[in-house]
Formats: structure tokens, C-alpha cells, sequence
């Protein structure tokens, strides 16, 4: 791997005069960081999120190259204008997809605190740092508001703002009957509605096996399995509530039922945001 390029090596002489020959291009400066070496800056930093100041060190124990952090940073920044039709596309595909996938993280900007809404499928990603959470991040972002297609997310309400299809992540619709189911043994609707998402992921299971992608509300299995998620939580058979935070998710998924069992009829749903 050649990480720097030297102009001055590429001088030879003959009858005692020095010839240059013609250099390559983008070669500007008698001894620069080569096409590697600033690639190899990018990957460490952006990638392995090494510190500038640790991959100069890398890069200068490893092939002698004495490099200063701001040279890191501008090969970065060289980078970074060079990716921008790429980025462009990529957020374009995500937009167009029939199905992607919402969701946030942290991490820190310069020592303080940002968030950074995600939109994926399987082979993209884009993401967006902001200093706050929620409907000002994500409308930033830019890219939800536009989204085409179905949208799984963690059934925030920043993400039910937009005017697209929506599918609830269900892998949160089973650890909070679990918690719930283990605290108050008495509540048996939360197992119930546990067991009825499992049984529907196994139906999907199986029709995906059949190379079907979608499955009719009138089948037999999506008509008994939404009949009897509309008995477990109606009021009078599922016995008193009193916690607050089961209220708000019966609430959530008897008022959100189509977002809550999407992928139960339309088989590119995946079951959750996982």
C-alpha cells in the first residue's frame, strides 16, 4: 500500500543535468499524503472512530509518516465533498424504499450530548447528528417527511407525524407485556397478547415460506388471530388495570392496531425494527 507520494524521487539525471519526469495527477506537493494513506485517514477516523491525533500516531509508528491531525481532517473533508452524489443516492433510495426502518441513537459532538435519527433497509443506511431529539431532529433530517413507503419504527410520536404508511416495532409490544406480566402476576392479558404476536409471526413464517408476500384479512388465520387480539383487549376481559404504563400500551394497541399488526397482512413488514 503506497500511503505518500514524493515528487523529488521521481527525478533522475542524465548527462549530468536533472530531468523530471511528468508526475501524476493530483500530485502538488514535493512530498504529500498519497491516495491510500488518505483513504486509510478516512476509514481509521470516520469508521474505526479512532482520534485524529491517535491515527497520526498510527500512521507515523506504522510507515513513518510524520502527519499532522490537520491533514487527517482535511482528508476528511476532501472526502466528504467527494461522497456527496453517492449520499445523495442513497438518501433518494431510502426514500423510494417500499419499506425502511426508523429509529435513534446518541452519541457525543464534540463532548456534548446529540442524537442521531437513522433511516435504513438492508444495504443502506443514512444518518443525521443533531443536538435534540424528536420531531425538530427528525425533520431535519429531512428524510421521513418523504419517505414513499412503510415506515417501521418504535411507534414514537415524532415518527406518526408523517403522512406514510406506519408499522409498530413488536419487539417492544413483547418486552412490555413481559415486564408488565412480571409484575403483576394478575394481569394475564399481557402473556395472552404475548402468545398472539408469537402465533401471528409464526403464520407470516410460514406464508413467507410459501413465497407469498401478502395475506388476505379474510384468510382464516389473520381473521381469528385480529378477533381474538380485539378480545384480549377489550375492557371487561382483560380484569383491572391499574398501572399507568399498561394503560398506555393498551391504549396504543387497540387504538393502533393496523400499525401494531401490519406485518401480519403485508408480508414485507418485518415483524420488528430489528
Amino acid at each position: 500500500m503506497r500511503l505518500w507520494s514524493n515528487r523529488i524521487a521521481s527525478e533522475t539525471y542524465a548527462c549530468g543535468r536533472a530531468q523530471r519526469s511528468t508526475f501524476p495527477a493530483g500530485i502538488e506537493a514535493p512530498v504529500q499524503c498519497g491516495p491510500s494513506g488518505s483513504a486509510f485517514a478516512v476509514y481509521t477516523t470516520q469508521y474505526q472512530l479512532l482520534p485524529y491525533q491517535r491515527t497520526a500516531g498510527v500512521l507515523n509508528e506504522l510507515a513513518g509518516l510524520a502527519i499532522s491531525p490537520g491533514t487527517l481532517q482535511r482528508a476528511v473533508r476532501v472526502a466528504a465533498a467527494r461522497l456527496e452524489a453517492p449520499v445523495t443516492a442513497i438518501r433518494d433510495a431510502l426514500v423510494a424504499a417500499p419499506v425502511a426502518h426508523a429509529d435513534e441513537t446518541s452519541r457525543r459532538v464534540n463532548g456534548t450530548l446529540h442524537w442521531l435519527p437513522v433511516l435504513s433497509i438492508n444495504q443502506l443506511t443514512a444518518y443525521f447528528p443533531h443536538p435534540k431529539r424528536g420531531a425538530e431532529a427528525l425533520d431535519a433530517f429531512g428524510l421521513l417527511s418523504q419517505s414513499v413507503g412503510v415506515l417501521v419504527h418504535d411507534h414514537g410520536s415524532a415518527c406518526q407525524r408523517y403522512q406514510c404508511l406506519h408499522a409498530f416495532c413488536n419487539a417492544h409490544h413483547l418486552r412490555e407485556p413481559i415486564a408488565i406480566a412480571e409484575r403483576s402476576p394478575s394481569q394475564p392479558w399481557a402473556t395472552d397478547i404475548i402468545t398472539l404476536l408469537c402465533q401471528a409471526n409464526a403464520v407470516v413464517d410460514e406464508a413467507q415460506a410459501q413465497a407469498l408476500e401478502t395475506l388476505s384479512a379474510s384468510n382464516v388465520n389473520v381473521e381469528h388471530l385480529r378477533t381474538r387480539y380485539d378480545t384480549i383487549l377489550r375492557p371487561g376481559t382483560r380484569g383491572r388495570i391499574k398501572q399507568f404504563p399498561a394503560c398506555s400500551l393498551i391504549r396504543r394497541l387497540h387504538e393502533r392496531r393496523n400499525e401494531v399488526l401490519r406485518f401480519l397482512t403485508d408480508l414485507r413488514v418485518p415483524f420488528d425494527n430489528n
